[in-house]
Parts: structure tokens; sequence; C-alpha cells
């Protein structure tokens, strides 16, 4: 069997065989060929099997070490048995088949008091099969469903067996209808509760349908166990619709129920449901004679929690009077109060409280809280003093700086100085006396704490109880200037020679004796840095120069300025100083002759030197002459280019009269400036177009504002001027779009701010939401302290210029109510909505209040009292309050007074009375005005005196130099045409354009209506075209000054209407109409005025025949066409 093998190979076969002989010793194959065969081809696979192996030998041995791995960690760990539960100890084994038989014939021989018994002591053995047998017995049983059996440990068991729900609860419909109304509803409700128990509100919910279908209704127990589990689930809709359910069917409300109700506003935040719960649930703890202090605790301070956070404390603290609050409770209600800046809130609290724990003084950190919110209420504030001293106990840090905070807002210094008696001497305590008695002027009291107390602590730096003592520069600059205030040289020289070469230091010193108006002061200060013979700079000489500015000394301060050329330290600054000085006090030549001693020591004027000057010309009267666009012109010459202050000067010296030029040449430099516009720059860029007075401008600048991005509005003022420009150029969009913007981005409005947007609101007609916006900022307790007597009295005129009376005296009893401070333009829009209104008899009431707060009337009071009567016809009325003012004041009639005077009389054809009033009215100095002619000019024309009316304006005007405008003009007209001289009334059209003074819509329509009347169709047609700058006008008023600027619509299609309705709608109205169309396509016609021409103009003037005074007559017709007139 070797023959196969070659010598090679036999070699091989033979070192292969003793391999396996040493490898496998006893191995039984070696005996014989086939064996060592056998062996020959297992040890060829193994060879390929490793060839297979070798190149995963790198992972096997990560297996194989992590099996190791585990089984030395966890192979000799013993098992733990699991516990068996109780009950699955208690149950029985389990039955074989012939024990089950034996079984269900013991269940099915007993009877139903029996079966009770054992399936209740199944289900305690958990032996849920057993507790099925049983159930299913009792159902076999011929009588009605036993009241004690346990619904709720059958449904509990079918539900371990894993039973169908449908199942389930045929099962449970089954029972309950075997079962008596009373006892059915009891049994449901212990199963409910089961379930309830187990949050299976799904089962809950069916059961509950079962009795609605046995028409059974849940009980108050039922909705409790409902309650409580929607509760637990945070299914908090279906807790509202429970309690819902429960009062439209009268179930009342138990404790527990008004708990869980509580509990559930609680979650959701609702606190206006929660604490009408909780009173509610406080009411039935009375009722029930039941203590409160049974409510769980942390209830209470949920509800305060949500109370504090929705800032309604206020109306929900009396709820708490009687319910037993902790001291983490008042605690929190007193930081509310303290947050809020609320006293009243906080006596409220402080009430509450000492009820909490009476004969008992109230903790020493609700003393701290309470004093901080009650600091300007300075009798309250010394009782709690009082009270707080009673005791022997030291005051600590924090209630002695509360009470200081008192004293420095009310000025109480008497009782600062028992606060120190009492008081420890902690050095921050000590610090915030000593600057209180500075603050307060009292600088002896301030010095002895400091050279008491404060003194020897800093001498003794090396000591460790003085190492977390450090006087910072603040107070040190404060007590050396009180030191010098009060004569204490010796203290303020311990502070300069503790540095004697510190020239900051005195720097400051300087500084503050200049701001304190102590020049000598000042002075010695830089002689004592000066005799230290420490290097001086040009800043050292600067401060003196500027404390003798600051100090009203300039000849001092010239005598500096030549000390400091001598020392060789001026500069641009000492020059500027001093420029602004001269300037200042109108010395317009002596700065320019500063500006060229500059120029001539080499020194540049920079943009302060031009600033100082262009405000100069600006504000200063000396300077007013001066063109201020010259100096702006050198100022660019000298290579300074302007800045925001250059632009915002120039911005205030623009108003309504300024030349157009002017505001162009200031917008141009705005546009042109290299510096980004800040706020600054921006609100005086829309104040100066709201004064302006050009609609087309300020929303031109609003919307390049608008547009430009690199503008950040950070300030409440900027927001507050936009806001007025918004207003004043109608659009309310973007005005409530800053206001927004502003409060979005939570900037606290100022009083000017809100003032601002109440105006706006109020003058763009909207003054109910205005009144609504001060209610929201009266509610926000950021924003109530904003709120003041003018912004009401912007809303109170809004409402006076609606005649809205009732609103208006609601507004007046919430400022009384709100204890505004009420002044006498408060009073005043009071007395006009009540003239306004015609509703004088409320005026003696606000009077009696006027005199009530001390609020003494003004000459606009009785102005507007006695244009109240006169509007009433009282005339007699108004020159009796003109004569008790006279009498029991010491005003004097102004011209308004008389004007409203002169107008009762031409109410009332009170000629002679009103000539008098006339010649009264110059004997006592009051210049008559244009208001003044034009109201002569009525009483005239209604007295039928044309002539004098003529010759009074004429007069008038000579005498004190003014011209009639307009409205003289007008009334003028008006004057002639009701005296039926029509032609007179055209010569003083012709007399208005000669004096440049442009007609109005008023004074064509007068005249139209004149022409109209007396037949004169082609001259009110006329009196049109000139009006509207067509042709076809009169040469006479073919300029443009005749044109009417802003022609009344009404006006044309009033003459239109008349002209057709005198026949000449053909003639003379179509081709007018033609002209408006092509010429003037933005007058805005009426339609139905246009069909009537047009008809008329197609249909030709058939049925109409003439009258002999010039009117057309209509003939009547059997029928009216698509364009008849009706």
């Amino acid at each position: 069997w070797l023959k196969p093998f070659s010598p090679d190979e036999t070699s091989t076969y033979v070192d292969i065989q003793s391999l396996i002989r040493i490898r496998y010793p006893l191995d039984h194959r070696l005996m014989n060929p086939t064996g060592l065969t056998s062996m020959i081809s297992d040890m060829d696979f193994l060879s390929k099997a490793s060839e297979v192996i070798m190149p995963l030998r790198a992972e096997l041995f990560l297996f194989c070490a992590a099996v190791a791995a585990y089984f030395l960690l966890f192979a000799n760990r013993v098992p733990r048995t699991r516990k068996s539960s109780p009950k699955s100890m208690k149950k029985s084994p389990r039955l074989d088949d012939g024990q089950d038989e034996t079984q269900m014939s013991k269940v099915d021989s007993m009877d139903a008091s029996q079966l009770q018994e054992a399936l209740s002591s199944a289900f305690e053995l958990g032996d849920n099969r057993k507790v099925l047998r049983c159930w299913a017995a009792l159902k076999h049983l011929d009588q009605d469903a036993p009241s004690s059996v346990s619904l709720s440990h059958v449904v509990e068991s079918m539900q371990r067996m894993k039973q169908d729900r449908v199942l389930i609860m045929r099962e449970i419909k089954a029972f309950l209808k075997r079962c008596q109304p009373e006892a059915a509803v009891s049994l449901a409700n212990d199963l409910l509760e089961s379930l309830g128990h187990r949050l299976d509100t799904e089962l809950m919910e069916k059961v509950s349908e079962a009795l609605a279908g046995l028409n059974l209704e849940l009980d108050k127990r039922s909705y409790e166990i409902f309650l409580s589990a929607y509760f637990h689930t945070r299914n908090f809709a279906e807790v509202s619709r429970i309690v819902s359910e429960m009062v439209s069917k009268q179930v009342p409300l138990s404790i527990q129920a008004l708990v869980v109700v509580v509990k559930t506003a609680l979650r959701q935040g609702n606190f206006s449901e929660a604490s009408e719960s909780f009173r509610q649930l406080k009411l039935r703890w009375n009722l029930a004679a039941a203590s409160p202090s049974s409510a769980p605790r942390n209830i209470v301070a949920q509800l305060v929690e949500l109370a504090c956070k929705e800032q309604k404390l206020d109306r929900f603290v009396h709820d708490l009077e009687g319910v037993p609050l902790s001291d983490d409770v008042l605690m929190a209600m007193f930081s509310e109060s303290t947050r809020q800046k609320d006293p009243c809130l906080a006596l409220a609290v402080e009430q509450l409280a000492r009820s909490q724990m009476p004969q008992k003084p109230l903790p020493e950190a609700m003393c701290v809280l309470l004093v901080r919110c009650l600091a300007g209420d300075r009798s309250k504030v010394e009782a709690i003093f009082e009270e707080v001293s009673s005791s022997d106990k030291e005051m600590s840090q924090d209630l002695t700086l509360s009470f200081m905070s008192s004293c420095q807002l009310t000025g109480n210094v008497s009782l600062a100085k028992l606060l120190y008696k009492r008081s420890s001497k902690l050095v921050p305590v000590l610090v915030a006396f000593v600057r209180y008695f500075i603050d307060c002027g009292q600088f002896e009291e301030a010095c002895d704490i400091y050279e008491e107390h404060l003194a020897p602590l800093q001498s003794k730096k090396g000591d460790e109880a003085s190492k977390s003592f450090f006087v910072d520069p603040r107070l040190e600059r404060s007590v050396m200037n009180a030191a010098l205030r009060c004569g204490r040289s010796s203290l303020a020289k311990n502070f300069l020679d503790s540095s004697p070469s510190d020239v900051a230091k005195h720097i400051t010193m300087i500084r503050n004796s200049a701001a304190a108006g102590n020049l000598p002061g000042a002075i010695s200060v830089f002689e004592s840095l000066q005799a230290s013979g420490v290097e001086l700079n040009s800043i050292v000489y600067n401060t003196v120069i500027d404390a003798c500015v600051e100090c009203h000394d300039l000849k001092t301060a010239e005598e500096w300025m030549k000390i400091t050329r001598a020392a060789g330290m001026t500069d641009v600054v000492s020059y500027n100083t001093m420029i602004k000085a001269h300037l200042h006090n109108d010395h317009f030549s002596k700065a320019r002759a500063l500006i060229e001693e500059m120029k001539g020591e080499g020194l540049r004027p920079n943009r302060v030197t031009f600033n100082e000057l262009i405000n100069a010309v600006v504000t200063r009267r000396e300077a007013r002459g001066i063109n201020i666009w010259d100096i702006v012109a050198e100022m660019q010459d000298a290579g300074v280019t302007p800045n925001q202050v250059t632009c915002s000067i120039l911005l205030k010296n623009l108003h309504a009269r300024s030349d157009p030029r002017a505001i162009t040449k200031t917008m141009d430099l705005i546009t042109s400036m290299e510096e980004p516009m800040d706020e600054v720059l921006l609100s005086s860029v829309v104040e100066a177009c709201v004064r302006i007075g050009k609609p087309d401008l300020l929303s031109q600048k609003l919307k390049q504002l608008k547009d430009d991005k690199n503008v950040v509005i950070n300030g409440s003022h900027t927001f507050g001027s936009l806001i007025k420009a918004y207003g004043h150029a109608r659009d309310i969009d973007n005005v409530w779009k800053c206001w927004k913007d502003m409060r979005s981005r939570h900037i606290r409005p100022t009083s000017i701010t809100l003032g601002c947007m109440v105006e706006a609101v109020v003058s763009n007609g909207d003054t109910e939401g205005a009144y609504e916006l001060i209610h929201q900022m009266k509610d926000d307790a950021q924003c109530c302290e904003a709120l003041n007597s003018v912004i009401y009295c912007s809303v109170l005129k809004g409402f006076t210029r609606e005649k809205k009376l009732d609103r208006a005296f609601s507004v007046y009893g919430e400022m009384k109510k709100m204890r505004v401070d009420l002044s006498v333009v408060t009073y005043n829009t009071l007395i006009d909505v009540c003239a306004r209104c015609g509703r004088m008899e409320h005026v003696p009431e606000i009077l009696e209040d006027m005199k009530a707060q001390g609020v003494k009337p003004s000459v606009i009071t009785f102005s507007t009292m006695l244009k109240g009567h006169c509007q009433q016809g009282d005339i007699h009325t108004g020159f009796t309050i003109l004569e008790q003012m006279k009498k029991e004041t010491n005003l004097k009639p102004d011209e308004i007074m008389y004007n409203s005077l002169l107008d009762g009389c031409a109410q009332s054809n009170l000629l002679e009375e009103g000539m008098h009033l006339l010649a009264r009215m110059q004997d006592e100095g009051v210049k008559p005005s244009n208001f003044t002619l034009s109201i002569l000019v009525k009483l005239m024309s209604r007295a039928r005196k044309l002539d004098q009316a003529f010759s009074l304006v004429a007069e008038l005007a000579t005498k004190y130099g003014f011209s009639p405008n307009i409205h003289v003009y007008t009334n003028l007209v008006q004057a002639c045409v009701s005296n039926k001289q029509l032609s007179r009334g055209l010569s003083t059209l012709q007399e208005m354009i000669r004096q440049r003074v442009q007609p109005e819509s008023r004074t064509y329509a007068i005249l139209i209506r004149g022409s109209l009347s007396v037949g004169l169709y082609e001259q009110a047609s006329e009196l049109l075209r000139a009006a509207l700058g067509l042709r076809g006008a009169p040469a006479h008023l073919s300029e443009a000054s005749a044109q009417v600027a802003q022609m009344d619509p009404s006006v044309v299609n009033e003459a239109l209407t008349g002209l057709v309705e005198r026949g000449v709608g053909e003639e003379i109205a179509a081709p007018l109409l033609g002209d408006i169309h092509q010429f003037r396509p933005n007058i805005r016609l009426d339609a139905a005025v246009q069909r009537r021409i047009m008809s008329g103009h197609m249909g030709g003037s058939r049925g109409k025949l003439p009258q002999a005074n010039g009117y057309m007559q209509q003939r009547p017709m059997k029928g009216r066409g698509k364009g008849a007139s009706y």
C-alpha cells in the first residue's frame, strides 16, 4: 500500500506518520493502514482549514478573549431567585380535570351569599378563574342581582383573563339591568372608582354610557371619580366638560371636586377660574365648619404664584383672609408688591400677615420688603421703624439699607439720624449713611461718620478686619467736597496729602468744587497740586478755565487763559472753552476774535468750534442776523466736515416759516453726511419735518428712514418722535407698527413716548383706542408709572372734540380714582366739552371740584365758560362772567374772551352792545385781530350796515397794522350778497386778488349762489371756471392767484346742479362739464349730476318754460325717459 508513493512522498509519509504517533499515541487507527489513511485525510482537511483560519486569527483571538472575560466576570455569580408576589404565593395549584370538575360542582351547589363570599376570597387569592366561575353561577340564579357583589372585582378579573372589552361591557350592562336603580348606581360608582385608580378612563366612559342607556344618571360621587381620573391623566378639557355638566344638571361641587377644579385651573394657568373656584372652596369650608388647613398648602402657594405671575395679586389677596399661610407665601406676596411698586397691595399683604401672627411683630425679612415698597410713605415707614426699634435686637444690614432708601426718597433726615444710632456699624451701612448725608446737604454728619468709623479702617490697611474696606473714588470725592463745603479743610487736605501727586484726584477735586460753585476752593486745589512739584499738563489748566466758566466768572477765566498761554499749555480745548463762554454771554465778536487768535497760534478750529458758532446763531439773539450757511461754508472750507451734531443744530432752526432753500440745504447736508445717522439725529429730522408742516416732505423722509436698514432704534425717545411724525402724516398703521416694535423689543416707554402715542391715536380719530391703550399701560407694572395727567388730558380732549360728554366725565372719574394730578388744563377741557355739547349746567359742579382740589381758574377757564353760554344764546350770562372775573381775580380778559362775546352779540343781533364791547376791548389794550374783524363784519351784515362793515375793516387794519385775511374778505363777500349787492361782492373778490389773498372754496360758493339766484348763469359759470383755472374765465380772474388751491367738489356739484335745474344744462353746464373732465379730472363729480347734464344735453330743453325772473319752470310730462331727473 506504499506503492502509490514516490520515495520523496514516502519520506514525507513516514514523517507524517511519526508526527501522528507522537500526537495521538493511543489512537487505535494507527494500528492498521486503513486507519492511518483516514488519519492522513483528516490532516489534509485540517491543513486546508488552517489556510482559511489563519487570515482570521486576529478576529478569532479577540472573540475568544471576550468569551473568556465574560466567564471570568459573570460565570461565578449565583442567579437571583425571583420573588413571588403575595398574590402569586396565595394562588392555588393548578387543578387537573378531575379536580376542576369537583370545583365546578361545589360552585354550582352554592347559594348567593356563599357565591359572593367565594368570589371575594378567590379575588383576594388571585384566582381569577374561580372569580369568573362564581360570577357565572351568580348570573344563573333566578333572583335579582345581589347589591353586595363586588362588580369591580369581576371586571378586574375579566381584564386579567384578557377578556374582550365588548364582552366586559355586555356583562356590566346585563348585571346593572338586574339591579335596583339605587343599587345599580352605587355598584357602578364602586366600579368607576376601581377603574379610576387604574386610570382606565375609556372603560369608565363606556360604563357612563351604559348607565345613560339604562336611564340612570351619575351622582355627585360619580362626577368626583371622573374629575379625579381625568385630572390625573391630564385631560383638562374633559375636566372642564364634567364641571360644566355638573353645573347644568345642578349637581353641587363637593370640596374634593372643587380642589380638583382649582388644580386643573392652576395647571392651565387660568387664574380667573382658579380664583373663582377657590372662593367657592373657601365658602364650602365655612358652610361645612371645616378648617381651611385641610386644604393642601401647595394649592394656596400655587395660587399666589399664579396671581403674581398674572399681576393680579391685588384682586386675590382679600380672598386669602382666614386661610392659613406659610411664611414663604407671605414673602412671595411681599416680593410681588415690591416688584410692582404698589403700596396699596403692600398694605393689604401686611394686614394679611399680621392676621396670621397676632400679637407678634412681623419677621425682619418681611419688614425689609415692606419698607422697600412703602418707601415713599413717610408716616408708615416711621411706624415700622418704631415697631422694629421696640426690640433690643440690632437691625440687620438689609433692613437698615431699606430704611435708608426711604429716607433718601422722602428726605427724612430726622429718621436717618435715629436709624444711624440703632443700626449696625458695618462698612456698607456706614458708606450708605455718608452718601445719604452728603446728598441731602448734611455735610457735618457725613464728615463725622467718616472720621469716626471709616477713616480709622482706611488707616489700618494691614489689619485683616479692614482688608475688605476700600474707599472708592466716588466716595472719596464726595467726602472731599463735603469737607470743603462745611469748612473742614483739614479733612480735605488729608485726602490730597494721601496722594499729593495724583493729578486725576486733583482734577476731580477742581471739578467738584466748580460744580458746587466754590471757585476759590478749585483754585486752591490747583495751587496745592502745583506746590507738590508734579509736572502739570494742559488738562489741569483747562480744568481750571472750565471751572471759572462754570462759576460764571468770565473775567477770572480770561485771566487764567493768559496764565495758560504764558505756561505754553493752550490748546484747542482751551480756546473752545473760552469761545463757548463768550457765546453764552452774547459776545459773538469776542468769540470770533478768539478764533482768529487760535489760527494765529497755529491751532485749527475743529467741529466743536464751528458747532458752538452755529448753535449761537440759532439760539442767541445777538447772532440772529448772521447767515448760518456762511458759517457752514467756512467750516467746509477749513476742511472740517459737518457731523451729526451740526445737522441736529441746523434742524433746530427749521420751522413752518423757514426758507424752502434752507430746508433743502439742510436735508441735502444730512444725506451727504459721512457719519451714519444715529438715533438723536433721526429724532431731530422727524421733529423738524413735523415743525415745518409739509406733509409731503414728512412722508418722504419717513419712507427714507424706513428703508434705511443701517439706522437701529433702541431709545424710547426716538420711537416717540417717529410715532409723533407718523401721527402728523396720518399714517396710523405705522404708528401702531412703531409701538408694537418698541414693545416687542422690551423697550420701556417714557411718559413722553406714551404721550406721543396716545396723542397720535387720538388725532387720527381713534379716541377709544387711545383710552384702551391707557388701560393696558395701567395694568402693566413696568409702564403704569408713565401715566400722567397730560396723557389722560389727550384722551379727554379727544372725547371733547367728538362731543362725547359721558365718556369725557368717565375719564375724569378715573383720573380722580387713580389720584392723577388734576391741573387747570383738565378742568378747562371738561368745561369745553360742556360748552360743545350745550350742557353748561354741569359747569358749577366742575368749578366746585376745582376749588376742592385747590386749582385756580385761568383766563381760558372763564373764556370757555363765556363761549359756552354765548353759543347757547345766553349773552347776558357771558357779560356776567366777564364782570365776575374782573371782580374776583387779577386776571385780565384776552382777545379770545372779547371775540366770544362779540360773536354772541352777532348771533343775537346786538349791534350797540357789540360796538361798546369793541371800544372797551381797545380801551383795555387788547388788540383786535383778523378773527375779530370777521366777527365784526358778520355783526354789521346782520344789522344791514354794509358800508360800516367795510369802513370798520379798513379803520382797524390800518390802526393796528395788519392786512385782512381770507376769512375777513369772505365774510365781506357774504355780507355783500346777503345785502343784495352782488356787484360789490365781485369787486371785493377783485380786491382780494390784488392784495394777493388767495380765495377759498367758500368765497366762490357764495358768489356762484348769488349769481344763480338772480339769473346770471353765465357769470356763475365764469366764476366756477376762474375757481378751477379753466379757460373762459374773466380776464380779471384769469391770474393764478384767483384759482382755489384745493377746490371743494361739493361746490362744483352744487353749481352744476343749479345750472341744470334752471334750464341751462345744454348751453352752459354741458360745456363746463366737458372742460372739467378734460382739464381738472381730479375733481370728484357726482354721477347723478353728470347723468342729468348728459340727459338734458341729448334731449334738449324740452318741457321747460322760462319764467320772468329768469328761472325755468318744469312742464309736466306724460312719461319719463331713461335720463329723466327725479
